[in-house]
């Protein structure tokens, strides 16, 4: 008789393990998908913005929950300064929340960070693992110190050229290929330089508080994705220093075709 009792505690045993890892795995599990990051250079003190997906890899609907952000040297958890924070709504299994968020860098921070997104930042959450949950930019954050206030001396986009031989017509499309001379910075170096490119339809519309595209450190051209030939495009290039200071100038081009 106790050898029945003793399989028959064993059972239940087992059968508490069972229920217990079948209703872990049926929770949801929040983690974060992707990270991204702009700019890549800003004086400390300033504003940076980070766009990050959550999704609910697990096979129930998560509570409401929030994401929160750091300032992470090496890229893991642990020791970092928090930064903000994105609520985050209900996901049920598979679905995702995509947002972005405007952060404000502390004043003292000069030096390379990596931005790291923690869904369920609070743990509010029962989660089946909680060891997705982090997510660090892949690349770095330059951050400078405050005092830099002047921005590049540059001359502006030299040409806009593009290629596409007659005839032009409906449904054709190239890009364009823009170049120009490197602008010139008292404090950094023309290698870290960026140049925002602002695209428009008409002569005079760019909109400046927006850039159409941004360029990598260093650039002296920048080609466009492919465009449609039957429009006309105009271009202006400004040069913005790792502080984030922006030329004004004003200097537009209009795309050409020189192989009709």
């Amino acid at each position: 008789m106790p050898s029945l009792v003793g399989r028959s505690a064993g059972s239940i045993v087992v059968l508490a393990l069972a229920v217990g890892a079948a209703a872990a795995g049926s929770r949801p599990n929040l983690a974060e998908k992707t990270i991204s990051v702009s700019p890549h250079a800003v004086q400390a003190g300033g504003r940076v913005r980070v766009t990050d997906v959550v999704v609910n890899r697990g096979r129930t609907r998560s509570v409401s929950s929030t994401t929160g952000f750091y300032l992470s040297r090496d890229r893991k958890r642990g020791g970092d300064r928090r930064l903000g924070r994105r609520p985050i709504g209900p996901l049920g299994p598979g679905k995702e929340s995509i947002g972005t968020t405007a952060l404000l860098l502390p004043s003292a921070a000069a030096g390379s960070y990596y931005v790291l997104a923690c869904a369920d930042d609070r743990r509010r959450v029962r989660e089946t693992t909680e060891t997705d949950n982090c997510r660090a930019t892949a690349r770095a954050v330059r951050v400078t110190a405050p005092g830099d206030r002047s921005p590049p001396v540059f001359a502006g986009l030299k040409s806009a050229t593009t290629c596409i031989p007659g005839p032009v017509g409906q449904g054709r499309t190239a890009p364009y290929r823009l170049a120009w001379d490197p602008a010139s910075d008292d404090v950094t170096p023309q290698s870290a330089i960026v140049y925002d490119v602002y695209q428009a339809t008409r002569p005079g519309g760019e909109d400046f508080s927006t850039a159409t595209y941004t360029t990598d450190p260093g650039a002296i051209t920048f080609t466009t994705p492919p465009l449609s030939s039957t429009v006309a495009y105009y271009f202006v290039v400004r040069a913005r220093d790792a502080a984030g200071n922006r030329d004004s100038n004003v200097v537009e081009r209009m795309g050409v075709n020189p192989c009709v």
